[in-house]
């Protein structure tokens, strides 16, 4: 940043160096010079100010008028107007990290600011918005919190038991007992570990960077075997609704990820003897997926939420069944990554549809030209 910050500046004193020694002459050289160096501030990705000797901004990026950081001419953030007051006492840059509150706004404003005397009072501020990689490192922090507790319960509880099966293993009962409590936690521990490889490919891989045609019967076709045994034993009746010829441009497996993902949830949230439902339709070039349960349904406030990571509207039952609180936000992501979104409509103690929503293919489109020439 630095670096950048140094370039500009002495870019701009190179143009007021040329302009004083030619305001007697070329007027037009003059002007080219000023609007060009308005084009260069304008057009880069940063916050980028010039200031004259007056506090009057003489050019600012696009992203730092449309941010409200400048206003009619002026900066409307104080504490970048105090640095440019300090830098003009001194002959050296100023950087310096700066919080506030963003203009017009409750958010606030988390910046790297550099600041340059430039000639004849003016001042070149240049500023870095920090603002998105904070949430984003916040972000981070709790999900290795979360983590770190959902991997401990389960690993904590097997060396409890191992060590309860090592003391006890005269006594054939007690071991039995013990041991079948293994079972339940290694499961939890590998839901865990599986769910957080699934979130991790989601969020990494971009499917339709290599895209081509999925089925979506099929996609509804795998996700179903892959849960039903859940299902059976829960002697709950997964019912599937044909979508002959509704296709989607994506990643096969995701897809079939994020269905299994909506069925697993709807299973785990049923009575037995209760029906689910899985179908597709296109409505006006929209795809639409939906899982349909006759569950304990979600209330409104948690509808908000449940699309986030290790959210659980039930954490006792979701617990008790093995759940991570990670399949709902592995969902979201696929929709994403599909150009798509989930939906939730669900009413305590009647059930829930989830809605996964996609763009309808192109006739004529590049995947399924590819996939033509494979075939």
């Amino acid at each position: 940043m630095l670096a950048l910050g140094l370039v500009l500046g002495l870019g701009i004193r190179t143009f007021l160096t040329t302009t004083k020694k030619t305001e007697q002459g070329n007027v037009n050289s003059v002007n080219d010079l000023t609007q060009g160096i308005s084009r260069l501030i304008r057009s880069l990705p940063n916050i980028v100010i010039w200031i004259d000797a007056d506090n009057r901004v003489k050019y600012a990026s696009e992203n730092t008028i449309s941010s409200n950081i400048v206003r009619d001419e002026r900066i409307q953030v104080e504490a970048i107007e105090s640095i440019v007051n300090a830098v003009r006492k001194i002959n050296n840059p100023i950087l310096k990290d700066v919080k506030a509150r963003r203009p017009l706004g409750i958010s606030q404003l988390n910046l790297t600011v550099w600041a340059l005397k430039l000639e004849r009072g003016d001042v070149l501020v240049w500023a870095q918005d920090n603002t998105v990689l904070g949430r984003i490192e916040a972000v981070r922090r709790d999900f290795v919190v979360n983590i770190s507790h959902e991997l401990k319960t389960p690993v904590g509880a097997l060396s409890l038991l191992a060590e309860a099966i090592e003391e006890a293993d005269d006594d054939t009962e007690t071991v039995k007992k013990f041991a079948k409590r293994i079972g339940p936690e290694t499961k939890r521990l590998t839901n865990v570990i599986r769910d957080i490889i699934d979130l991790s490919q989601v969020q990494a891989d971009d499917p339709l960077a290599s895209a081509s045609i999925v089925d979506v019967d099929r996609v509804i076709n795998d996700s179903v075997d892959a849960v039903q045994l859940l299902a059976d034993l829960q002697n709950i009746e997964i019912y599937k609704v044909k979508a002959p010829g509704i296709k989607i441009v994506g990643d096969h497996y995701q897809l079939v990820m994020a269905a299994r993902n909506l069925l697993t949830n709807a299973i785990t949230f049923s009575q037995p003897s209760t029906r689910i439902t899985i179908g597709a339709k296109l409505i006006s070039n929209v795809i639409e997926i939906t899982v349909s349960d006759q569950g304990t349904g979600i209330s409104l406030e948690d509808q908000g939420r449940v699309f986030e990571r290790f959210y659980r509207v039930d954490p006792a039952r979701s617990r008790e069944k093995g759940g991570t609180g990670l399949g709902l936000a592995i969902v979201k992501h696929v929709c994403e990554n599909h150009g798509g979104e989930v939906t939730v409509w669900s009413v305590p103690g009647q059930g829930s549809t989830f809605t996964m929503k996609f763009p309808k293919i192109n006739e004529g489109s590049k995947a399924e030209t590819s996939q033509e020439m494979r075939s």
